[in-house]
């Protein structure tokens, strides 16, 4: 159920001063009458985002009013005890105030825009354990196909510190296949060119799949975003630089404990927020003893968006995080001699059972520099040729929006495969992109906690090697909701126009069902408003606005295959979007879409 606020004219009619007559009994049961008819639910809503695009569709949302959020002495947000019905919150809300089991402060009819252990998902580590997982379950049940696809989702990714031996015999590994079809090679080539009967077919060609960028390896925090602590490792000496130092951050940190601990001075006695601010005042100032930046140094670069960049890469990717190295793909499809991404919009309503859906309009990121195979050492330009984050491209010197925001709508990039290469190969690309997402929330859903009140629109970077081959590169919790142009901003307040639709606070395509009997135990209750939630599943309709269904587990099977067996809708022009909305009764006849 939803929180209702009732405004009734009978309440505006009543006058205890008022004497009661049998014309006024009859005014009065007319106004009744008429109150049943009219009456008007107000959905609260409170967020801790404000002059985002979801806080401005909210705003302009019919009958939606929203619940001021009260801030601590700290800054934190706290709303838990308001009257709302919908909280757009922050990542750091939902730890804070849905910390696992602590979920059940929520009332039943409240949601919130993110599963408590979204990290499952979402952080970088725990996706590839988790793809890990369910591959070897699928090896165990006799799946290795299935298997053999939970593997290829992602590039290899390793967990660092903790799998930093089994990254390095990978990394060795690799390097000593590199020079053996090297050394091979050479020695072939140079008796063959000795031998002057020989014929010019029996040259052999160069070694192929091992060049020299074969073995990059990006490194990226595991709680980091838009770029901020990436780099890149091509070398031994570079990995176990790495493992010095952050070995000797650990050592200065045992010894700095050791020493509280000695002079009386518990950790435990200290508060958590000033522990916390000690310990990121003392990696600020290992990171820039270790790292060998000082802000004199970064004072003498010449671009400051370039300064920032650098700091962020070396105040971050020693001391703060654990991080995952993940293996870099040398082979990517280039569009105009660039590199891209493609960030798409995924809405998962449930995980038990599995509900997903895949907006049709995301968008291709490009780089703003040539891509060039070779990583240069200490070179800033690395950053705008082998990251696609807009976030970095932006900081470039030549990066002007006004003639070229290096983004691409989604159809545009699809029709350009289209016309470039041939329709099948366009097909089959997207179709394996929706069955990726698939694979990715079907790897996690065993380990979300479930919970009716929470839903969570993720941003998937999704990148495609030269033969066409998808691979996620990360999913991100919180995709960016603010606009860098009028196009941008436009897409985003579709998007989330009909993340609310889907949602259906207003039970505008699902039946509403509110009433029970008040005798039923609490179990029961429950029960039964687990049913209810699976039959608002179930009633969901198989395209939402620019949602497509991929996955909807509370279907019956029949429909459930079509689903899975459809063209792939990614990328699909979204202009029949308000006829759609008519369609399934989010939108009458005579309502309009209205974007601000």
């Amino acid at each position: 159920m939803i929180n209702k606020r009732n405004v009734s004219p009978s309440s505006v009619l009543k006058s205890p001063a008022s004497i009661p007559d049998q014309h006024s009994k009859n005014d009065e049961e007319k106004a009744r009458a008429t109150s049943t008819t009219t009456t008007t639910t107000t959905y609260r809503f409170a967020t801790t985002v404000p002059n985002t695009i979801p806080h401005f569709v909210m705003k302009a949302r019919k009958n939606w009013r929203e619940i001021p959020v009260v801030f601590d002495e700290f800054g934190n947000a706290f709303a838990i005890r308001q009257n709302w019905d919908f909280f757009y919150a922050d990542v750091g809300w939902i730890h804070q105030n849905l910390p696992y089991a602590k979920s059940s402060r929520l009332k039943s009819e409240q949601r919130v825009n993110h599963f408590a252990n979204h990290s499952e998902l979402t952080r970088k580590d725990l996706l590839a354990k988790n793809l890990q997982r369910a591959s070897r379950a699928a090896k165990k049940r006799g799946e290795n196909d299935v298997a053999e696809k939970f593997e290829k989702i992602s590039p290899k990714t390793y967990s660092l510190p903790g799998d930093l031996s089994l990254f390095s015999r990978e990394f060795d590994c690799n390097e000593n296949m590199m020079n053996r079809k090297t050394s091979s090679f050479s020695s072939s080539s140079s008796s063959s060119s000795s031998n002057s009967t020989s014929s010019s077919s029996s040259s052999l060609p160069p070694p192929p799949m091992m060049t020299a960028s074969s073995n990059i390896w990006i490194m990226k925090p595991i709680g980091q975003s838009q770029g901020r602590g990436i780099f890149f490792v091509w070398k031994r000496s570079q990995i176990q630089r790495w493992q010095n130092r952050r070995k000797k951050l650990d050592d200065d940190m045992n010894t700095t404990n050791s020493q509280q601990q000695f002079n009386g001075l518990s950790t435990s006695s200290l508060s958590s927020y000033s522990l916390q601010f000690h310990h990121q005042q003392q990696q600020q100032q290992q990171c820039e003893q270790y790292s060998g930046v000082s802000h004199s140094t970064q004072q003498q670069q010449n671009n400051n968006n370039n300064n920032n960049i650098a700091s962020n890469a070396n105040s971050i990717n020693i001391c703060k995080e654990n991080y995952v190295a993940q293996k870099y793909i040398h082979n990517p499809l280039l569009i105009g001699g660039r590199k891209f991404d493609m960030r798409l919009y995924v809405l998962v309503i449930s995980f038990s059972p599995l509900v997903v859906y895949v907006n049709r309009e995301g968008f291709a990121r490009f780089s703003s520099k040539r891509y060039d195979s070779k990583i240069k050492s200490n070179s800033m330009e690395n950053y705008f040729v082998h990251l696609t984050n807009h976030s970095v491209q932006k900081k470039g010197e030549s990066y002007d929006p006004n003639v070229c925001d290096l983004k691409w709508p989604l159809h545009k990039l699809r029709r350009h495969v289209r016309a470039t290469f041939d329709n099948k190969i366009e097909e089959t690309c997207f179709k394996e992109i929706e069955n990726l997402i698939k694979l990715s929330c079907d790897a996690v859903k065993s380990s979300m906690i479930r919970d009716e009140r929470c839903f969570e629109l993720y941003g998937y970077d999704v990148m495609i090697d030269d033969a066409f081959k998808p691979w996620l590169i990360e999913v991100n919790a919180s995709p960016s909701m603010t606009a860098d142009s009028t196009s941008d901003k436009e897409l985003k307040t579709r998007v989330f126009e009909d993340v609310l639709n889907a949602l259906d606070f207003e039970k505008k395509f699902t039946e509403r069902d509110d009433e029970h009997d008040g005798d039923d135990t609490e179990q029961k209750q429950k029960q039964q408003k687990r049913n209810q939630q699976n039959t608002y599943l179930a009633r969901l309709p198989t395209r939402i606005g620019g949602f497509d269904a991929i996955v909807n587990e509370s279907k019956d099977v029949c429909v459930q295959n079509l689903i899975l067996k459809k063209k792939p809708t990614l990328g699909n022009s979204n202009t029949d979007r308000e006829q759609n909305l008519k369609d399934i009764g989010v939108l009458s006849d005579e309502e309009e879409i209205k974007i601000k």
